[in-house]
């Protein structure tokens, strides 16, 4: 974990602590900085490497908010953590996609092809019901529960699933036969996403949220913060610096 650089005068404000990841929740929030110092604001963004961390932080009282995450990952939380956090304002979709340096359709997938998908539980479950939804695979899970490997009964590829850590996904492009990827892991690897096999490309149930406490929705910060990371201005950025890679959600 690491913290951002901070480039705003602070002197007099009022601190606010929001929690994210890199790319591209760090880099939005940074945007709004200085809209924020006009109103009093100390916005002080903390990087976290992994998606564990910004929810225990905020559930522990360490930060006034964060910004890493759909509502599926916060609810799967709140309930495995009997945690109460509740969601803002969503600010962005991230493209989510089955991606290959080896094959360049989804029908040319061969037999015991190696695909490598994210280890957390809630994204391990959108990658295997979109696998499941385009019939690559048969997958039943138990009612109520999120999609395993394990759930998979009809696998007529014979194909063989490895879970990665997301954050090390797209550095593996090359060593799977497919790959899933969000939308600014492609972007690093300099893949577009009309290039995926298949993607999800804009879908609001997957939209990323600015995430509070139980209080926090009556903060006046947290709701400046809302009201700035669903306007224009960050509108603007997200098109301009993302290019179709990461999209508004409002």
């Amino acid at each position: 974990m690491t913290s951002s650089v901070r480039s705003v005068s602070t002197k007099g404000l009022r601190p606010l602590r929001v929690g994210a990841t890199p790319l591209p929740h760090a880099e939005i929030l940074e945007n709004v900085r200085p809209d924020l110092a006009a109103l009093g604001v100390d916005l002080q963004v903390v990087v976290f490497e992994s998606f564990d961390e910004p929810n225990l932080w905020l559930a522990a009282g360490r930060l006034h908010a964060n910004y890493f995450q759909y509502l599926p990952f916060l609810q799967e939380f709140n309930r495995s953590h009997g945690a109460a956090l509740v969601p803002v304002v969503p600010v962005h979709i991230e493209p989510f996609g089955l991606y290959s340096s080896r094959i360049s359709e989804l029908a040319a997938l061969p037999e015991f092809a190696e695909v490598a998908l994210p280890s957390d539980p809630v994204n391990a479950d959108r990658s295997l019901r979109m696998l499941d939804r385009l019939g690559v695979i048969g997958c039943m899970p138990a009612p109520g529960h999120l999609s395993a490997t394990a759930d998979v009964r009809a696998n007529p590829l014979r194909l063989v699933f490895k879970e990665l850590t997301s954050w090390t996904l797209h550095t593996a492009l090359d060593d799977f036969d497919a790959v899933f990827l969000f939308g600014p892991q492609a972007m690093d690897r300099n893949v577009r996403t009309h290039a995926a096999l298949h993607c999800d490309t804009a879908d609001p149930a997957y939209a990323e949220y600015l995430v509070t406490g139980p209080t926090g929705r009556d903060d006046r910060d947290i709701g400046a913060l809302a009201d700035l990371l669903t306007g224009s201005g960050t509108r603007r950025f997200i098109e301009s610096t993302y290019a179709g890679q990461v999209t508004p959600a409002f």
